[in-house]
């Protein structure tokens, strides 16, 4: 299997989110180059969805505590939280993903040439990268499926008011938010709008599915390293005349690991940074947003809910994953014949013990670990701020 087979799911999401491709030098498929047309599409596209960024917030502060009920109020304004959650969310991994293009295309291309030398030709890599782009076929199904339910929701709901044989068919669109101009009750106005926010969904889910799928190419390129390198530790004899030149190859192997890790989470300290603190609160928002207003409007809640969990969880497994894998190489240096080698030998093998004392751990700018513990203490905060928010009368 190929180094750009894992990139096939990332390519598409480029593609969804109306970016191009990550290309970079040693690429074997060739350059896709952007036209003008797709360029000024994409920017049409990400001023629409930053324009929501105002829009939700505007249409949250209009709202008029002493017109509706509390408990509806309080509804409303954790719909328009949630939703700018996830624009918010969309927005800023957007302009990271303009922003550090060049360093992202820079980690691939190291990838690329240390899975060419070490891990290529050997035999159990087949099977773990089609694990991986199965799971990243899923995550892509889900989202498209989350993304197009969000947009048929209107068309769902008015289908449902005729077959209830409602008094009064409303025509809406995915979301209420407030606009520089007066929406009225045109069909042609409720299309426009419909269209608008369709267009900002699409680049927003589109952009947040790319983050995602790059760290876990990412990950599984380093779980893949580690795994061979304490593969290959298991397997060194310290009594063969070649062990030092192994071991000190074997050192160099571990080095470069640990620094393009440390560029990885360099690169996505921001996704990391924004990704949890966006969870935190939107998981809270549309929590009380469900048990607030009327089922309709929960049925689509709870689709956002659960795609934003599983994002998230995605991010901090992918993080467990790489400290896991790192964790192997201290064993593995340890359990080998290490006291039938010479002292310079066991010297050197001390140093890459030292070296993988503690596994590796990506971290959010050297603050939260990323990890399934963080995952669920943003989960747990989520619930204790829920929980507030439903004992206020």
């Amino acid at each position: 299997m190929h180094y750009e087979d894992v990139m096939h799911y990332t390519d598409i999401a480029c593609r969804w989110a109306l970016m191009p491709r990550f290309e970079w030098k040693g690429r074997e498929s060739p350059r896709v180059e952007e036209t003008w047309i797709q360029k000024l599409f994409f920017i049409a596209a990400a001023i629409n969805l930053s324009y929501y960024n105002v829009s939700f917030t505007v249409y949250a502060n209009q709202l008029d505590p002493e017109t509706t009920d509390p408990l509806i109020y309080a509804g409303k304004i954790s719909e328009a939280g949630s939703m700018l959650g996830f624009v918010v969310l969309g927005t800023l991994n957007m302009f990271s993903l303009l922003v550090l293009r060049p360093q992202i295309e820079n980690a691939l291309a190291e990838l690329q040439n240390l899975f060419n030398q070490k891990l290529k030709n050997t035999a159990s890599v087949g099977y773990r990268l089609k694990k991986s782009i199965r799971l990243m076929r899923n995550c892509t199904v889900l989202f498209a499926f989350g993304n197009t339910y969000y947009n048929v929701m209107p068309f769902i709901t008015m289908a449902y008011q005729i077959l209830t044989d409602s008094k009064q068919v409303s025509y809406i669109i995915q979301n209420d938010a407030w606009y520089p101009w007066k929406i009225g009750d045109s069909i042609r106005g409720l299309c426009i709008l419909y269209i608008s926010q369709a267009f900002s969904s699409i680049l927003n889910v589109g952009t947040i599915i790319t983050n995602q799928l790059l760290i876990h190419v990412c990950t599984i390129q380093l779980e893949l390293h580690f795994d061979g390198l304490s593969t290959q530790l298991e397997n060194l004899d310290a009594k063969d005349l070649r062990a030092k030149e192994i071991l000190i190859s074997l050192i160099r192997y571990h080095q470069r690991i640990m620094q393009l890790a440390d560029s990885i989470n360099g690169i996505f300290n921001f996704t990391f940074l924004i990704s949890l603190t966006t969870s935190t609160i939107a998981v809270c928002s549309m929590s009380f947003t469900l048990t607030t207003l009327d089922m309709m409007t929960a049925l689509k809640y709870t689709v956002g809910l659960l795609l934003f969990m599983i994002y998230t969880f995605s991010l901090c497994h992918n993080g467990t994953l790489v400290s896991l894998a790192s964790d192997k190489v201290l064993p593995a240096a340890f359990y080998n014949n290490w006291y039938e080698g010479d002292l310079a030998y066991r010297k050197m093998l001390l140093i890459l013990m030292m070296r993988a004392t503690k596994p590796y751990v990506w971290r959010t700018y050297k603050l939260a670990p990323v990890s399934i513990t963080t995952y669920m203490a943003t989960l747990k905060f989520s619930y204790q701020m829920f929980t507030c928010v439903r004992s206020l009368k």
